[in-house]
């Protein structure tokens, strides 16, 4: 964040002081301030009166047990909010947090918004455009709202159908108010009247234009308030993303020098200010709701929820449309695209292609359901962000990580918008295209896993060890990173050419915990098998049924040892160890009893003095 914040004002000083009277400049930057202060206090005031609207979704699947929005399901019949049934069976304390960012950015935006553009004393049309603008974020907002209010009310929030329908209406609302009120949207323009064939046609043929328009506007605003929303998955990532975004459409319309432009450099500030005030209560942590990282003290207070994403993620899209900066949005926005893209590609085009047409062999002779998991999926989660999250990245260096890099986009988007040669333009937005690509790449780099041993030099005896990567070193450099150790087991554990080929080897995360926990079983390391086994999910343990026979039986020789080590009670002892004296004693008592009469039924118990 402190990347993006030193080149954002930096940037903005620059531009103001070359292309800005020195009243309009300061009465914007007062602008964003205003948006910074108003929405910082907004956060704070909606935080203290609306505590308990949280969200009561549980979202099912495999890699979704501990994630910071959507995890759990809240009982609100219960006075202690204690959810129901996390992924995993276990009831834990309710760690979701207030969904009241998003109403309290939204208002913060539209007020400073208006506040500034009364300020600038803008022209009729300005205030047309900025009314239109304003009143796209507050549809957005409605929308996401609306979700949220169900996973409040409901523990579920609307459908992905619905939500995309009430996105893609606003958006063909905002663009037929733009195309019919907005003068420069009324006729085709460049590079879309450039374009062979299709410029001639939205030139000349009637309603071509309005038509393309409301296409191009419906497609660019629904995409980017939906990759948003797909981005909000960990505290701070969404808040520091907009914040980088927002200024650099800032930047560059500014640096175009177009007085009828004042309306998108407020709406853009406002939105950067919104999003920068939100950030303090919703500040990154190593924080997690599961294993050790749960003792670690979270510091977000508060979420933005649908409403703050959608809402200033359609916002973004909208300025794109309005400035002619939409294929710059897809460099400006390249966090965003990534994790929209993850999404898109790997859970709605290859999971649903691979489950018709794709037959894992491995598993022919077995009737369930191939999990999805099981496929050669480019992500082991999507979006984006819960795979590094599911490879045990520290959070709070993730999100630290993705804001450096949506800065890096945007002030590459930037250079290629300013840059004075054709080449610099082509080489930043080249850049931009390989660090998007690179990123891509990791995903599949590192959802393979290996066994090895360490260390790996032979100094003394070696652990089998978990490794993420390739096992290769480049110029010196380390291509994999160590998961863990498993200290019960050493090199000795291999007794045979086959397992010592499968050290090495690029497998599944689910395959490489299997062998761990059978070489541990095989050592008598029970308890270190269970635990291995245990982190394999359920329906991937199920397409390995050899494990679970393992898993079983090693539970039950855990149970008869436990038994055999555990203290005997006082009655068994006195039984077991009786002395001599005591048993003769006790046997002529019963002696004397059956000589006097007949023989009771019931025995005799042994004394507690």
């Amino acid at each position: 964040m402190a990347v993006t914040s030193e080149f954002s004002l930096h940037t903005l000083f620059t531009v103001f002081s070359s292309t800005s009277l020195p009243d309009t400049s300061l009465v914007i930057l007062l602008g964003f301030a205003a948006a910074v202060i108003i929405s910082a206090a907004l956060c704070l005031v909606a935080r203290h009166l609306f505590p308990h609207f949280r969200s009561g979704e549980h979202k099912p699947g495999t890699f979704r047990p501990d994630q910071s929005t959507g995890s759990f399901r809240f009982d609100l019949n219960s006075a202690a909010r204690r959810v129901e049934q996390p992924a995993g069976g276990r009831e834990v304390p309710a760690m979701e947090l207030p969904l009241v960012g998003g109403p309290a950015m939204a208002i913060a935006a539209i007020g400073a918004s208006i506040i500034t553009g009364w300020l600038l004393n803008i022209s009729p049309d300005q205030w047309m455009l900025l009314i239109i603008l304003l009143a796209g974020l507050a549809g957005f907002t409605l929308v996401g709202f609306i979700d949220d209010l169900q996973k409040f009310r409901r523990g579920s929030g609307i459908s992905e159908l619905q939500k995309f329908a009430g996105v893609l209406l606003v958006s063909l609302l905002v663009g037929a108010a733009l195309n019919r009120l907005i003068p420069s949207a009324k006729h085709a323009y460049s590079p879309y009247s450039e374009v062979p064939l299709l410029g001639p046609i939205i030139q000349h043929v009637h309603f071509a234009w309005p038509i393309f328009f409301l296409l191009l506007t419906s497609t660019v605003s629904s995409a980017t308030a939906l990759s948003v929303d797909f981005a909000d998955g960990l505290d701070g990532l969404a808040g520091g993303l907009i914040v980088s975004a927002a200024l650099a459409f800032a930047v560059i319309i500014l640096a175009q020098q177009d007085v009828t432009s004042n309306p998108l450099i407020v709406v853009a500030l406002a939105a950067a200010g919104a999003a920068l005030g939100f950030l303090p209560h919703n500040w990154p942590s190593a924080w997690a709701a599961r294993g050790p990282s749960r003792l670690v003290q979270r510091a977000a207070r508060i979420y933005m929820g649908d409403s703050g994403a959608l809402g200033l993620g359609g916002l973004l899209g909208l300025i794109a449309i309005v400035s002619r900066q939409e294929l710059p949005l897809i460099f400006i926005g390249g966090a965003f695209v990534l994790e929209g893209l993850s999404a898109l590609y790997s859970a709605r085009i290859l999971t649903r292609f691979f489950r018709h047409f794709l037959q894992v062999i491995r598993y022919a002779d077995i009737k369930q359901t191939v999990p999805h998991t099981e496929f050669p999926l480019p992500f082991m989660a999507t979006p984006m962000h819960h795979h590094f999250d599911l490879l045990g990245w520290d959070r709070r260096r993730l999100v630290y990580g993705a804001w450096t890099l949506g800065a890096g986009f945007a002030m590459l988007a930037v250079a290629a918008a300013l840059a004075p040669f054709t080449w610099e333009r082509y080489l930043a937005r080249f850049v931009a295209l390989l660090i998007a690509i690179i990123v891509w790449r990791s995903g599949r780099w590192t959802r393979s896993y290996f066994v090895g041993l360490y260390p790996f030099k032979k100094s003394g005896p070696r652990q089998l060890a978990l490794f993420y990567g390739y096992p290769f070193l480049l110029f010196g450099k380390p291509m994999y990173h160590l998961v863990e150790t498993i200290p019960e087991i050493d090199e000795e554990a291999i007794q045979n050419p086959i397992e010592e080929a499968f050290l090495w080897q690029r497998v599944t995360i689910f395959d490489a915990r299997a062998t761990l926990g059978y070489l541990c079983y095989r050592a008598n390391y029970y308890n270190a098998a269970i635990n291995q086994w245990k982190r394999i999910p359920r329906s991937n343990l199920h397409m390995r049924p050899r494990i679970g026979e393992l898993m079983r039986g090693a539970e039950q020789l855990m149970i008869l040892e436990r038994e055999s080590t555990q203290p005997m009670r006082l009655e068994e002892l006195r039984v077991r160890l009786r002395l001599p004296g005591e048993e003769n004693l006790h046997n002529s008592s019963n002696g004397e009893t059956n000589a006097a009469g007949p023989a009771s039924n019931s025995p005799i118990p042994p004394s507690t003095s």
